[in-house]
């Protein structure tokens, strides 16, 4: 009977060992402060903007996001060609070790297209990350009054 015993303690120890050793990206990369702007009836775009904080000792590489609230998420970067700004589709986004990455208005965010219902201030909607090795973090997003965005394009 004691052997037993010492067996199970020995098989948990074990267990937990190895759930440590080999810790889900959920618990080393934070996702922090999601917001999206509300929207109008019938708009079938909108961006979305998240902070991330990498805590692995390793990269990390986000491969594909999806949401329920459209048809299409995209991670899209904002360049200057010549003298106009785009958007252009980022296949892949690496987050290096011990740092932090920023989605944000006017550069790197995320594009929600074909959205299939209209975002209203004070709700929330989740995004859904994938990693390179096909682990997925849930992360909401929270919808704010347009307002703010004017007030922030008023400072710039």
């Amino acid at each position: 009977m004691i052997k037993l015993r010492n067996f199970k303690y020995l098989l948990h120890l074990l267990i937990c060992f190895f759930v440590l050793l080999n810790d889900p990206i959920s618990a080393k990369v934070v996702f922090h402060g999601g917001y999206a702007f509300e929207t109008f009836k019938g708009q079938k775009g909108a961006a979305a903007y998240v902070s991330i904080f990498n805590q692995y000792d390793n990269d990390v590489v986000i491969e594909k996001i999806t949401s329920s609230i459209s048809d299409v998420a995209e991670i899209h970067d904002t360049v200057l060609e010549g003298e106009i700004m785009r958007m252009k589709k980022v296949e892949s986004l690496n987050i290096p070790a011990r740092s932090e990455f920023y989605f944000q208005p006017g550069s790197t965010h995320i594009m929600l297209m074909g959205l299939n219902q209209e975002l209203k201030d004070g709700k929330t909607f989740n995004l859904n990350f994938v990693f390179k090795n096909q682990e997925k973090v849930n992360v909401k997003i929270m919808v704010l009054n347009n307002k703010l965005r004017e007030n922030l394009l008023d400072r710039k």
